[in-house]
C-alpha cells in the first residue's frame, strides 16, 4: 500500500465531510417537506380561513365596546336647581 501525501489525505477528509453534509441536507429537506405537507392538509388552517371570511369576533367586539362605554359613563346625577336669586347672579 502506497503512502498518501498530505494533500491526498486532506482531500479524502473533505470528501467525507461533503458527503455527510449532503446527507444532513437531504434529511432536513425531507423533514421540512413532510411538515409542509402536514400543514397543507391541516383542518385548522381551513377553519382559520373560514373565520377570516365570516369576520369572526366582530359581534363580540361590538358588544364589548358598548358595555365598556356604558361602564365608563356611569349613572348621571340630576342637576340641583339654584334659587332664583343665585340664578340671576350667575347669569350676570
Amino acid at each position: 500500500m502506497a503512502n498518501k501525501t498530505l494533500v491526498e489525505r486532506a482531500a479524502e477528509k473533505v470528501g467525507y465531510g461533503l458527503a455527510m453534509a449532503e446527507d444532513v441536507a437531504g434529511t432536513v429537506k425531507t423533514a421540512i417537506g413532510s411538515v409542509a405537507e402536514t400543514l397543507k392538509k391541516s383542518p385548522a388552517k381551513k377553519e382559520a380561513k373560514k373565520a377570516v371570511k365570516r369576520g369572526a369576533g366582530t359581534k363580540r367586539t361590538k358588544k364589548a365596546r358598548k358595555k365598556s362605554a356604558a361602564k365608563k359613563a356611569g349613572p348621571k346625577k340630576a342637576a340641583k336647581k339654584l334659587p332664583k336669586k343665585a340664578a340671576k347672579k350667575a347669569a350676570r
